[in-house]
C-alpha cells in the first residue's frame, strides 16, 4: 500500500512540475475574456503569460497600445492565469476591463492548468517554442522587454 500511494505522489509531483526547456508541452483549450474556447494544438513561436494583477496590467498596456493584429503578426498569445482570483472579481470587475481590450486575452481558471507554466514571482514569463518544444523561458519585467521578446 505504501509503495502504491508514494507512486501516486511521484506521479502527481511530476504531472504538477513546470514545463522544462526541451519538453514537449500538451494542446491547451482556454477561453478568451469573451468566453471563445482556443485549442492551440500548435504553440505560437511566443507565449507571453502573467500569474500576478501588476504583471498582466504591464502586458495589458503594452499591448493595447499595439492595436488589433498585433500578436498574430508576431505569432505570440498572451495568456493570464485568473485561477486565484475570486469569481465574483472575476466575473464583476476583471472580466469586463479585459474586454474592452483589443487583444486576445486567453485564460487559465484551472489552478492546476497554471501550475504547468514556469514562473517567477512579480515577472512575465516569455516562452518560445519550435513546434511544441519548448525552446527557452525568460522573466522580464518592462514593456521594452516585453517589445523585444515579442519582435525577435
Amino acid at each position: 500500500m505504501k509503495k502504491v500511494l508514494i507512486a501516486l505522489l511521484v506521479a502527481l509531483s511530476v504531472w504538477a512540475a513546470p514545463y522544462k526547456v526541451g519538453q514537449s508541452v500538451a494542446p491547451l483549450d482556454l477561453s478568451d475574456q469573451f468566453g471563445k474556447r482556443y485549442s492551440m494544438k500548435a504553440m505560437p513561436k511566443t507565449l507571453i503569460m502573467a500569474f500576478e494583477k501588476g504583471t498582466g496590467a504591464t502586458v495589458n498596456e503594452y499591448l493595447a497600445a499595439q492595436g488589433k493584429g498585433y500578436l498574430d503578426k508576431y505569432k505570440a498569445s498572451f495568456v493570464a492565469d485568473i485561477s486565484q482570483m475570486p469569481n465574483f472579481i472575476t466575473e464583476a470587475f476583471a472580466l469586463p476591463k479585459m474586454r474592452k481590450y483589443p487583444h486576445t486575452v486567453l485564460l487559465i481558471r484551472d489552478e492546476e492548468q497554471g501550475l504547468r507554466f514556469p514562473a517567477e514571482e512579480d515577472k512575465i514569463t516569455v516562452m518560445k517554442f519550435r513546434g511544441n518544444f519548448l525552446q527557452s523561458v525568460d522573466y522580464i519585467t518592462t514593456a521594452d522587454e516585453l517589445k523585444k521578446a515579442i519582435e525577435q
